[in-house]
């Protein structure tokens, strides 16, 4: 699923200048990735058919791997590639078929755990974009979370009042039904 910037009214707007960003690509070897950014020129007010904004990336540089003093990358992007940078939440143990965000060269890419090792200390993600497995610690992994129409989905703990609101199957329920007899 593709991210979606929110660019209806918001009493914050999330890419103003000098807001940190998250940005990802449609170049082949880079989808299913988010790299930081920091925004430089925020997009424009006025309603444009392909809105772009203008960011420099934290961890990519506009220079050859020669070069010493590597420049931070600046790049025009279309906004529908930009969402705010995601909340952090507290610790959190992750499951075998949790979507995942894995801190992988240089920017979080998009998988699926696949193996808890190490009594929940590591975990085996699996990168359906590049077919590669690889170990992780826990602190370099995240939920996996869309930013649509200006909100996290799923959405973030402190949005739900409490776990047993999400899982029908565990709270009680709420008036018996009665079975027509078969007569």
């Amino acid at each position: 699923m593709q991210m979606m910037a929110k660019t209806g009214n918001s009493s914050e707007n999330p890419f103003k200048k000098g807001a940190q960003v998250e940005v990802s690509f449609e170049d082949e070897g880079f989808r299913g990735s988010w790299y930081t950014a920091t925004v430089l020129r925020p997009p424009p007010k006025k309603a444009s058919r392909k809105p772009r904004i203008l960011l420099q990336f934290d961890t990519l540089t506009d220079a050859d791997e020669e070069e010493r003093a590597a420049e931070p990358l600046r790049e025009n992007v279309d906004l529908i590639l930009v969402r705010p940078i995601p909340p952090r939440e507290s610790r959190r143990r992750f499951r075998v078929n949790d979507d995942v965000d894995a801190f992988h060269n240089d920017g979080w890419w998009e998988g699926v755990v696949i193996a808890v090792l190490d009594g929940g200390d590591r975990y085996s993600v699996f990168f359906r974009s590049s077919r590669e497995q690889i170990d992780f610690p826990e602190s370099q992994l995240r939920l996996h979370r869309e930013w649509v129409h200006g909100k996290w989905v799923p959405p973030l703990e402190d949005d739900v009042k409490d776990d047993d609101a999400r899982d029908p199957l565990q709270q009680p329920p709420s008036k018996k039904i009665r079975l027509p007899d078969k007569t």
